[in-house]
């Protein structure tokens, strides 16, 4: 018996040992996207304030303007739209409503209703994803040059596909938290539903 329970315990212990391990591999990972994210969207501001300034100056002052400096800089301002796309569903900051928890004081049809919500969302994303994906990838088969700058036209349609990879990503994170919080929703109303109904016979 003594046998058996070290060994029980023992088995507990590495699966423990591997879920931490687990966890903090996915959240370094998180990080790491994060990190890339942000810079990303820094580096592509800046460089678009900083063309913007530029044209300006070459337009207005010297009088002498570039073309090239606007095709670079509709490239930078399209990664910015894309890369801030995926940076809002990450952060859960794009546009919604609360009138949910307003009409609603259930917390388990509150994360129930957040749960098809996030479901929606990702179905819908990859519904767009697709056809922005299957239009980037067109661009990027023809070989397609920009005017001046010759540069190839998939750096702007490839801001798309990643705008919208990241977005179904974090959809798809959202939707298992928010089934994760309708089951804890759900176990603490059937754990308190006892517990009222007691007080009630007493």
């Amino acid at each position: 018996m003594k046998t058996t329970t070290l060994k029980s315990d023992s088995l507990l212990q590495q699966v423990d040992l591997t879920g931490k391990t687990k966890k903090t591999t996915l959240q370094q990972f998180e990080y790491l996207l994060d990190f890339c994210l942000k810079a990303a969207m820094i580096f592509s501001g800046l460089g678009l304030a900083i063309l913007m300034f530029t044209q300006v100056i070459m337009r207005y002052v010297l009088e002498s303007p570039f073309a090239g400096i606007e095709e670079a800089a509709i490239l930078l301002a399209v990664w910015v739209y894309f890369l801030g796309m995926g940076y809002a569903t990450k952060e859960r900051a794009h546009i919604h409503g609360g009138i949910v928890s307003l009409v609603v004081s259930d917390p388990f049809k509150i994360e129930m209703i957040r749960f098809i919500v996030s479901i929606i969302c990702t179905i819908a994303a990859c519904v767009f994803g697709y056809y922005a994906t299957k239009y980037g990838l067109f661009v990027i088969e023809k070989g397609r040059m920009s005017l001046y700058l010759q540069w190839p036209k998939g750096l702007w349609s490839g801001s798309m596909i990643f705008g919208f990879s990241m977005m179904i990503f974090y959809f798809l994170l959202q939707t298992v938290t928010d089934y994760r919080a309708m089951l804890a929703a759900k176990a603490q109303k059937q754990a308190t539903t006892p517990q009222s109904s007691n007080n009630g016979k007493d």
